[in-house]
């Protein structure tokens, strides 16, 4: 029999960029947690409360762009809450630990570890008035959320102040601009190599003795500190750094013994806090000592690379106000009407907070509302109608509108997802919009991989944007459109719903609804398209005498359909490059960017019913059934239908019985999930459908210890309920509480 010689190598690779950290996928999951609060009650009108949690998690979690290792990720949280009479206050501040550096989360596939040391600042107001007997109620708030995120950029792009370059055009004169990111890290790591971009604009092998070549050690050769990228490499290039140890007081990091102002080899030596470089030109470098004795340690060493102004982490802030009045009419009939104003920092200037700098203050007494500047704010507005003929008989009719604000991770993500050939894929917030390159005379501008070199795109050229679903090999198009950063998702709804007893023992509820959004916001989706020859697509090739075209608005035109399936299966033939997205480099290929678009306007409808069957003092029964619709999803970019990855039909089942002579509680919950399509980034396909039934057993073994046993999946029905997750068997969990 064959067998495969593998040469003394190992079968397995378990670190998948070499960064010293295992990135083979660990299925022993490990979760710890606690919580603590303390409760303080002097009398009926005021109640505190303070709070804390813990929570450590070792597991594999399904993101769109890959699998990653929780490894010791740890959330905190601490809360406070007090009550007086009709006024609530409560705070709270959650934070992120995304691991230990030796063993951080990281990505399964790429080895790319997660740095997130993030956290989130609450502070919520409420309080409420009862008047006309308690016919009328008023409830008011106020919301304030403090986002803070920490990831070095290796989730958001917040890395400026820690990637070791410059980013804002101060850094060193004379250094090298450019690196060649092996490990895909961000973040130029000690061995890769660095790059200039020279006066061709290619990429060229940095020297630091080239520049200088016979000028004296003091020459006056730069005008300024002004590299634009600078890369910090430790080494003074400009010049202008006394941090070494001058014993001979000559101003040279040498001890010029033979006076010529020159290091002669073998004549002159290194003083402390220099080295020499190529064998030809000292420097003085960053050896994290004070050489000079100044109190002052690397001190005009990159100069402008990772400096606080640089600091680019996002900081959002979110502010609401809204209100809710309830009115009686009369015994039948209740009037509603809420209305909320949210104001998101990143989307409306009607209110500025002023702590974007560093080390700005977090005060209310900064800021500055613009009446005069609504764009982007939110205002919600909520109507009302409840109707109650009889005793436990209730109808109700409300219309809503609301916003779902794009997440952080949506307007600032900056995450490599992986290498395909020469390009980078990254995965990339909405923030500033996608902007394809273009040249002077307005033409998109794509890299070729032959000359390494970008060029205008002209008519014998296509679009093509790939598809990571197998069943859709892809789709063409003659034109690009810039696309905006996201906006918010804005859902009107209309809801009828009723609720009451329909015999001695069954209760039942039933709520219809339809959702109108307008600039749904996508999942992960492809923003960088390929660039092939057009004849892929014009080709005649069954010599039918008919062939597609590509229409002057960017569509396409599809004449001969078996055509256009073909040119699908041979797309690759015609690959020559890929086009630019945003910034370039010069003579560095653009990355593939994968990103999030408004999908514009989507209808969901659909309907909740639920029955409960009180059939003995000891048994009772719950039945649920769900159904959806929706218009369908189009893609802007790609024109193409996209998963709504929901199912249309779920039902529920759940029968309990609690006897009367023991602490014990024993219930059977049954769920069936209609197969749908599911696509979000990398992951795609169709989750058949599955019904499975989990058994839940309680015991009171005294007034303070309560067992609780779960079977889920009691019948061990193998299932998957997310694309990219894992396949469900039956799991049993045994679980004690305990009141103090």
């Amino acid at each position: 029999d064959f067998v495969m010689n593998y040469g003394g190598l190992p079968k397995l690779r378990y670190d998948a960029n070499d960064d010293g950290i295992d990135d083979f996928p660990d299925f022993n999951v490990k979760n710890v947690r606690y919580d603590l609060r303390l409760d303080w009650e002097p009398n009926s009108d005021i109640t505190a409360s303070l709070s804390h949690g813990y929570a450590w998690a070792k597991n594999i979690n399904i993101t769109g762009i890959a699998r990653y290792l929780a490894d010791g990720w740890v959330y905190r949280y601490y809360q406070g809450k007090l009550r007086y009479k009709n006024l609530f206050l409560q705070t709270y501040l959650n934070t992120s630990f995304s691991g230990e550096d030796d063993r951080a989360t990281r990505n399964l596939a790429t080895g790319g570890v997660i740095y997130d040391r993030s956290k989130k600042f609450s502070l919520q107001l409420q309080h409420y008035i009862e008047r006309m007997n308690g016919d009328f109620r008023f409830v008011w708030g106020l919301d304030y959320f403090l986002t803070l995120p920490d990831t070095r950029g290796s989730i958001l792009s917040d890395s400026d102040i820690t990637d070791n370059r410059d980013n804002n055009g101060n850094g060193e004169a004379g250094s090298p601009n450019h690196y060649y990111d092996e490990d895909d890290s961000f973040f130029y790591d000690e061995g890769e190599a660095y790059r200039n971009i020279d006066s061709l604009n290619q990429i060229s092998n940095y020297n630091p003795t080239a520049t200088w070549g016979s000028n004296p050690y003091d020459a006056n050769l730069f005008s300024g500190d002004n590299v634009q990228g600078a890369v910090g490499d430790n080494l003074d290039n400009d010049r202008d750094s006394d941090d070494f140890n001058d014993v001979d007081g000559n101003g040279f990091p040498w001890t010029d013994n033979n006076g010529n102002g020159v290091f002669d080899v073998g004549i002159d030596a290194v003083e402390e806090g220099a080295r020499l470089i190529n064998g030809t030109h000292i420097f003085v470098y960053a050896d994290g000592i004070d050489n000079d004795g100044d109190g002052k340690t690397d001190e005009n060493i990159d100069e402008g690379i990772d400096e606080k102004s640089e600091d680019n982490r996002y900081k959002v802030n979110e502010f609401g106000a809204y209100y809710q009045l309830n009115w009686k009419l009369n015994d039948k009939l209740e009037f509603i009407q809420a209305t909320r104003l949210d104001v998101h920092d990143r989307l409306t200037n009607f209110l500025e907070f002023n702590n974007q700098g560093y080390n700005d203050s977090y005060s209310p007494t900064n800021w500055n509302f613009n009446f005069n500047k609504t764009d982007g704010l939110q205002i919600s507005p909520k109507f009302g109608l409840s109707f109650k003929p009889k005793e436990n008989q209730n109808f109700r009719l409300t219309w809503a509108k609301a916003f779902n604000t794009p997440s952080n991770q949506a307007l600032f993500l900056d995450i490599f997802v992986t290498r395909i050939s020469i390009f980078k894929v990254y995965a990339k917030g909405s923030y500033g919009g996608y902007n394809y390159t273009t040249n002077q005379n307005g033409k998109n501008v794509w890299f070729e991989f032959d000359e390494g070199l970008y060029r205008p795109m002209d008519s014998t050229k296509i679009f093509f944007f790939p598809s990571v679903d197998p069943k859709i090999k892809g789709y063409f198009s003659s034109k690009l459109q810039d696309q905006p950063e996201l906006e918010p998702e804005i859902v009107s709804t209309w809801e009828v719903g009723y609720k009451g007893r329909l015999a001695s023992n069954i209760f039942g509820t039933l709520d219809l609804y339809t959702s109108h959004y307008t600039s749904f916001v996508s999942g992960a989706t492809f923003i960088s398209p390929l660039v092939l020859r057009k004849s892929i697509l014009t080709d005649d090739y069954n010599q039918n005498g008919i062939t597609n075209i590509d229409g002057a608005d960017g569509q396409v035109i599809i004449n001969d359909q078996e055509d256009y399936d073909e040119a699908l299966d041979f797309w690759r033939q015609g690959l020559v490059g890929v086009t630019a997205t945003s910034d370039t480099i010069p003579g560095a290929p653009p990355p593939v960017v994968i990103g999030f678009l408004n999908y514009g306007e989507v209808d969901i409808w659909g309907f909740d019913g639920s029955l409960a069957i009180f059939l003995s003092r000891k048994w009772n029964m719950d039945l649920t059934y769900s159904f959806m619709g929706t218009t369908e999803f189009l893609n802007p970019l790609t024109k193409a239908k996209e998963s709504v990855n929901a199912p249309k039909h779920k039902a529920g089942l759940k029968i309990q019985y609690n006897p009367t002579k023991y602490p014990l509680t024993v219930s059977l919950n049954g769920r069936y999930v209609d197969s749908f399509d599911w696509s979000s980034g990398i992951y795609y396909g169709k989750i058949n459908a599955y019904s499975i039934f989990d058994l839940h057993l309680g015991y009171e073994i005294n007034k303070n210890i309560k067992m609780n046993f779960t079977i889920n999946n009691l019948l061990d029905h193998n299932h998957t309920e997310i694309i990219g997750g894992p396949s469900l068997g039956r799991v049993m969990m045994l679980r004690l509480e305990t009141k103090l």
